[in-house]
């Protein structure tokens, strides 16, 4: 009994029924739990939306999120898409000009006004005359020139050629025996170069770093100065040398440049090679005595010849008192040149003083350059004034009466004797300038003479007769003045018979004297006549023609804003004289913009041209975004960061807001990946940025559990309701299949206790 009670609940139909009723709302409840947890974890994230440089929108709100500070940061974890590039083809850039071609201006028209003007008329005394000689009379002088040594300042300038650096030292030891011989007042210049080829071997580098091998200058020495410097000098052997002190001839030089120390010659401004006359003159007053001496051997005479600088031989010509050089053509080391090539050069250039110590014996050679140098380097004039000088004065003639003759000049004022119609005189006369006014009557000629100890000095004939005066014609400017170079024009000698026919020819509308235009203005009222007596003269009037006014011009030149380098060709926009306005329309490059960077495009002229600096700047290509899929179709409209045509150069930077998931159509799409760069510089070419977004899966929709189809001699269970522990949860959108196991292992418990509980009853 107890047996049957112990299993007659389980195997009752009632029981049965109930058991899996109880069971299987146990079952949907904990299902029901369970799917509300799973949807609580796996519950869909918002859309993200991030604007970029700027803040970004976090899909889960309850967690804190730091704000990205871009895009990039956002969505570092996403690939990167290159910045993809399409070339745009474009044409060199050609200017155009929208100014017209500019016209020569026309010059102001000179049309003076013409006028008449009077003959002058000279009358001419019957039968008279008078006349003038003028004359100048100086002592003889005894001139004697002495040789002295003075302070002077020396130009020494030595051959540092490799043919002459055996020798060199030589001539810096002789040069010491100078400098010692000469007052010690005297200044000095020390001047070497490296060769003798062409007409810049005797210029110095004004720079610090000399540069290689190339000519070094001192300012001007005193006497210790210059003889510590030329101590310095000999103690550096050259490369060529036995124990070199430089390798080569670039460390050479300069190491005897440092020689000079603050006392060498500098010009760091200086763009070129300065000349050593240059260096000269600008160290030394005109007034100062300067003396040249040079040191050198004989130069090559074959191969590549050397050659004397002219442009510093002439000038030591002229400038200084002595140019000198000593010549020596000893041969001491294999590379030691003795030709007659420098003695040659420097006679061809007319060299003044040349000592050729060649053979000669040191000693003697010392000896006679100091006292040939100190003999020509300065001198003293002495002068000694002669008697002063005779003047024997005689004016007549046959038929003619002197009847006044006066001598003037200096402290000298006397009339002169007349005796029988004629004058003859003779006195010692003071140094000065002479003049004889003498008058005389009759017909026939007159003579005057002046003679300076028994040599003619001056002299004029005068013949007084009927017959006619001349006729001329001078040439004036308006103003009264000579035009200098344009000789009068006789047009009838005097002595033709009275009465004689005489016209003037027409004369030059204009005339060129010494590069200056004149016009003619004013012409004679009376261009013929007959011959008088009496002397005419004709006046043509001119006036200089101005100079034509200066054109000034307006151009303008294009830059690339970029590269800085010009565009096409300069333009020619305006011309015109000084004051002349002008107004320069903007040039236009197609594909640039242009804008003015120098100067006024209006404004009047001054006294130079104007020239306009235009910078055009290139308009680039567009930068755009676009956003597609994985196979690259575009799921929404492009977006255009840059327009087309912005400044190459500019700055471009995508900051709109950009969405983590696009819906498209009933599709809804992830972003995957972003362009590598977010912002950049516009080019000539155009660039775009890639968005890539990829399908997002959706998870399958869960249908419903069945529940097992009961036998016909069975109780089919009931069903029961659906239910969910948590709100708002939904077990059909459960995809667990856990969830799947225990609905359908609660059924078959419920099934499985209710049929054993029904077996038992119907047993009973």
């Amino acid at each position: 009994m107890k047996q049957k009670l112990k299993y007659g609940f389980r195997k009752s139909k009632v029981a049965r029924s109930l058991c899996g009723a109880v069971l299987g709302a146990a079952a949907i409840v904990s299902l029901g739990a369970v799917s509300a947890n799973a949807n609580e974890v796996k519950a869909e994230p918002e859309k993200t939306v991030v604007k970029t440089g700027e803040e970004s929108v976090t899909a889960q709100p309850q967690q804190e999120k730091e704000q990205p500070s871009s895009i990039v940061e956002e969505f570092k974890g996403l690939d990167k898409t290159p910045v993809e590039v399409e070339k745009v083809e474009k044409s060199a850039p050609v200017v155009e000009n929208p100014n017209p071609t500019p016209v020569e201006p026309k010059q102001p028209e000179f049309k003076p006004e013409m006028k008449a003007t009077e003959n002058s008329v000279e009358t001419v005394a019957d039968k008279t005359g008078s006349n003038e000689l003028n004359f100048s009379t100086k002592a003889p002088t005894n001139t004697k020139t002495e040789s002295t040594v003075a302070p002077l300042t020396i130009d020494h300038v030595y051959d540092y050629s490799s043919s002459y650096a055996g020798k060199v030292k030589d001539s810096l030891r002789l040069s010491k025996k100078i400098i010692e011989a000469n007052s010690p007042e005297s200044k000095h210049i020390l001047q070497l170069y490296p060769d003798n080829y062409g007409q810049t071997s005797y210029h110095a580098s004004g720079k610090k770093a000399v540069g290689g091998t190339h000519g070094v200058s001192s300012v001007v020495l005193t006497k210790q100065e210059a003889l510590n410097i030329i101590d310095k000098l000999l103690a550096i052997n050259a490369p060529t040398e036995k124990n070199p002190t430089y390798q080569n001839y670039g460390a050479y030089f300069q190491g005897l440049a440092d020689a000079f120390g603050d006392k060498r010659y500098l010009d760091e401004s200086a763009k070129d090679l300065v000349p050593f006359e240059a260096i000269a003159e600008k160290l030394t007053k005109p007034t100062e005595t300067l003396s040249v001496i040079q040191y050198t051997d004989g130069w090559m005479d074959k191969g590549k010849v050397e050659e004397m600088d002219k442009s510093f031989a002439e000038w030591a010509k002229k400038r200084a008192k002595t140019f000198m050089s000593v010549v020596n053509r000893n041969e001491v080391t294999p590379n030691d040149t003795n030709s007659n090539r420098s003695l040659e050069q420097m006679r061809e250039l007319g060299h003044p003083n040349i000592y050729d110590m060649t053979g000669k014996d040191p000693k003697v050679v010392d000896a006679e350059v100091i006292k040939q140098f100190l003999e020509t380097a300065t001198e003293k004039v002495k002068v000694t004034k002669g008697a002063d000088q005779t003047a024997n004065i005689t004016i007549g003639g046959a038929g003619i009466k002197i009847t006044k003759a006066t001598l003037k000049g200096g402290s000298v004022n006397k009339e002169l004797p007349v005796k029988d119609g004629k004058v003859d005189f003779s006195e010692k006369l003071p140094d000065g300038n002479y003049t004889i006014a003498y008058s005389f009557v009759g017909e026939g000629t007159v003579t005057g003479t002046v003679a300076l100890d028994g040599k003619e000095a001056a002299k004029k004939v005068d013949t007084l007769s009927s017959k006619g005066g001349f006729v001329k014609a001078d040439f004036r400017t308006s103003d009264g003045k000579t035009i200098s170079g344009k000789n009068d024009l006789t047009i009838l000698e005097a002595g033709k018979a009275i009465g004689a026919d005489w016209k003037a020819p027409d004369a030059d509308k204009s005339i060129v004297v010494n590069g200056q235009t004149y016009i003619l203005v004013g012409v004679p009222k009376t261009q013929t006549g007959k011959v008088t007596k009496d002397n005419v003269t004709l006046h043509y009037v001119y006036q200089a023609k101005p100079s034509d006014k200066k054109v000034y011009k307006v151009t303008f030149k294009v830059l690339d804003a970029i590269t800085g380098k010009q565009i096409d060709k300069e333009f020619a926009v305006a011309k015109g004289f000084e004051g002349s306005s002008y107004n320069v329309l903007s040039p236009k490059v197609d594909g640039y913009e242009v804008t003015l960077k120098e100067g006024s495009a209006t404004g009047k002229l001054s006294n130079k041209d104007v020239t306009l600096t235009y910078l055009a700047h290139e308009k680039g290509g567009q930068v755009k975004a676009i956003f597609t899929d994985e196979s690259g179709r575009e799921l929404k409209d492009s977006q255009v960061v840059a327009e087309t045509g912005e400044l190459v150069g500019s700055s471009w930077k995508y900051d709109s807001e950009l969405q983590k998931e696009l819906k498209v159509g009933d599709k809804t799409y992830i972003l995957t990946a972003v362009p590598e760069r977010l912002q950049g510089e516009v080019t000539s070419d155009n660039q775009t940025l890639k968005f890539v977004y990829k399908l997002k899966e959706e998870p399958k929709p869960e249908q419903p559990a069945k529940p097992a189809k009961p036998k016909a001699d069975k109780v089919a269970p009931k069903t029961l309701p659906k239910t969910s522990a948590v709100p708002g949860s939904n077990v059909a959108k459960t995809d667990s299949s856990a969830q799947l196991a225990l609905v359908a292992a609660a059924s078959v418990v419920s099934y499985a206790a209710g049929y054993g509980y029904a077996k038992k009853r119907k047993n009973n």
